[in-house]
């Protein structure tokens, strides 16, 4: 996925003033040095609270007395995007937001005004980062179930000063349980082994799961029976009013369970009770006009939806069709790019011959790999709403379907009544044998409590629950999971080598249930982060599990997630900055600095910088630090963004009003 950071910009109080604008290249390692108090810690902060965090944790004093706006300038695949939030002031936050998308935006030089919410702002990400808006457990009450979101996904880009060498925390965000548990109930769908078509799956099947349940419930007691019944009970009510037997005028809105005590009570009467009034006679023929005028409106929403349906039934199915040839040419091209890992001595690894170009051809191949991927992408972001309204669909035929047919039961048992035996309708026998049959139908609702048609609908209800249940297997999401964790493990395992590390052979296993990770020592020994000393393993755990996950999630692409990581002074372990005097030169710094510990984080780059000549796709990482280029500057993909020494710094010098006297 392309969304990485073109630059971070700050518009100041003093209008006088234009904005500052912090650029940075799209792929590779950027870095910010700097003395203390320059204003590095805050670049997380900002970028966070731009991409609409719940509050605004940039620090106060300086940079929130002069900033009026903060904003972040992305990079889309085919466009820019420039999302701004204003300064909250005495708030935790502000829910004013500016966002502006296209190519080769202009930045305002002042931000009066917002022009959208922060929920709206999380529904355009939501949409752009292509994730499912369904619950993970729609069954569930408390908000840890919630649908995922692009906020959720931070935990995987940012590492600041106190998480990036914390034993007890692995990543961002995730110190409030909230937040932990969500992250936690998220994962099997981080790592793809829940899709949103799972989700959809689970919404349908937890659907016809309430339904289903709903009807056992009427079949167990008549005062929870079905729409049908319902209705019935209601021509019941009609002809006894007809007959004189009620003064009760039938009411859909009326509890069901007082009209059945109504029902109980006129049973109770004989035919000598029945009393014949000109207007409840008149009143039945106005009541079938009624229903046959809301059963042709019934009809013609039902047809529109069943149009609804046929057209998004095909859709889906060419959708599936398409999917299905993406994924043949992906396994056939799969093997192209580890072709072209080999080739690069110009020894074919399949025939073993020397080629003179033997990578135009694979290159070729690669790029056809890519377009693939790329329309594959596509697909799945349009998979996500179309699985939400597909259900919507077939939710409301289910319930046009079920107020149709007890509207048209109704009228025929209407009709049927008023047709039958219409010389001794109104004569007392005919009064004595409608009561004698209506006794008989309370007695049999009240011992049985279901019909024929409900018990046929239970059990489709159930084959089409169980078909469900069948596509929902446990063992297929546990071995997409296993698979996604082996792959994080190895590639931190290998990662770790390369760092600060006392025992780097040691295997890493994630530990999802507890977001951590435990070491496995060579006396078959599992430690968790937290049971290992030294804040230099800290730190080469976090890099190295922060470079695995982001190596998963852009060659695994089971979710669109920004190829970001922003890492906050990883070399504080080494020299914390209480060593470091504020306003101090990058000479002076170098002086404090231990060559064992500048051997140290050097190792820190250099992994970084063979983790990006390694990538299969681009990867911005940014990183605030005192170390300067003595440290890194040996190291390629590395670019110096700015140097804030003296009166450079985040924020400009001018912005800031000077003291009287």
């Amino acid at each position: 996925m392309k969304f990485s950071i073109n630059s971070l910009l700050l518009w100041p109080k003093q209008k006088e003033f234009g904005y500052r604008q912090v650029e940075f290249s799209s792929n590779g390692v950027n870095i910010i040095t700097g003395a203390s108090r320059t204003g590095k810690s805050a670049i997380i902060p900002i970028i966070d609270y731009c991409l609409g965090s719940g509050e605004c944790t940039i620090p106060v004093g300086i940079i929130r007395d002069t900033c009026s706006w903060f904003g972040v300038l992305f990079d889309l695949e085919n466009e820019q995007m420039l999302i701004c939030r204003k300064e909250p002031g005495q708030q935790k936050s502000s829910g004013e937001m500016y966002l502006s998308r296209g190519t080769d935006l202009e930045i305002p030089n002042q931000i009066e005004d917002g022009n959208i919410t922060v929920g709206q702002v999380k529904n355009i990400l939501n949409e752009l980062f292509s994730l499912s808006f369904i619950d993970t457990d729609p069954t569930s009450p408390n908000n840890f179930s919630a649908r995922p979101s692009y906020r959720d996904l931070m935990a995987f880009i940012f590492q600041p000063q106190n998480v990036i060498a914390n034993n007890r925390v692995l990543f961002y965000n995730i110190e409030k349980m909230e937040h932990k548990s969500k992250l936690v109930n998220i994962f099997p769908y981080v790592l793809g082994a829940v899709t949103a078509e799972t989700l959809a799956t689970m919404q349908e099947r937890d659907r016809l799961t309430k339904e289903r349940d709903k009807l056992a419930r009427d079949m167990d007691n008549i005062k929870n029976v079905s729409e049908g019944w319902k209705q019935e009970v209601l021509t019941w009510l009609s002809v006894s009013r007809e007959l004189g037997l009620t003064d009760l005028n039938p009411d859909t809105t009326m509890d069901f369970s007082l009209q059945v005590d109504e029902l109980k009570r006129i049973v109770s009467k004989n035919e000598n009770d029945s009393t014949l009034i000109a207007s409840n006679v008149t009143d039945t023929t106005e009541e079938i006009l009624t229903l046959r005028d809301e059963e042709r409106k019934l009809s013609i929403e039902l047809s529109a939806a069943r149009k609804r349906y046929e057209a998004m039934k095909e859709l889906d199915d060419s959708k599936r069709r398409y999917d299905e040839s993406l994924q043949i040419q992906r396994n056939r091209l799969d093997i192209s790019s580890w072709l072209r890992s080999l080739s690069d001595d110009m020894i074919c690894p399949v025939c073993g011959e020397m080629h003179n170009e033997p990578n135009k051809a694979l290159d070729e191949l690669c790029n056809a790999m890519s377009e693939i991927e790329k329309q594959a992408g596509i697909v799945q972001g349009i998979s996500i709403s179309f699985d939400r309204e597909f259900n919507i669909v077939k939710a409301d035929i289910d319930k046009l379907t079920e107020k149709l047919t007890s509207i048209r039961k109704r009228i025929s048992e209407e009709s049927a009544k008023s047709q039958q035996s219409a010389n001794e309708k109104y004569t007392l026998a005919s009064v004595s044998r409608f009561l004698g049959r209506m006794e008989f139908a309370i007695q049999t609702y009240e011992r049985i409590g279901t019909d024929g048609d409900l018990e046929e609908k239970l059990s489709k209800l159930n084959d089409r629950i169980i078909e469900l249940n069948k596509s929902l297997s446990d063992s297929a999401r546990v071995a997409k999971e296993k698979s996604a964790l082996s792959f994080i493990q190895q590639e931190a395992s290998s990662i770790i080598k390369q760092l600060d590390i006392e025992n780097p052979n040691d295997p890493i296993e994630f530990d999802k249930a507890n977001l951590t990770i435990k070491v496995m020592t060579a006396d078959g020994r599992e430690n968790y982060l937290w049971e290992i000393g030294s804040a230099s393993n800290w730190l080469s755990y976090h890099i190295a599990i922060s470079l695995a996950f982001q190596k998963f999630f852009q060659e695994r692409k089971s979710i669109s997630i920004p190829n970001i990581l922003v890492f906050d002074q990883p070399s504080q372990v080494y020299f914390p900055q209480k060593s470091i005097p504020e306003g101090s030169t990058a000479e002076e710094d170098a002086i404090l600095i231990q060559d064992e510990d500048k051997i140290a984080v050097k190792k820190i780059f250099a992994a970084l910088s063979s983790y990006i000549k390694e990538a299969k796709s681009e990867l911005q990482i940014i990183i605030m630090e005192h170390a300067d280029e003595d440290i890194w500057g040996e190291f390629d993909d590395i670019t110096l963004v700015a140097r804030w020494r003296g009166n450079d710094k985040l924020i400009p010098v001018e912005w800031i009003p000077k003291k009287e006297g």
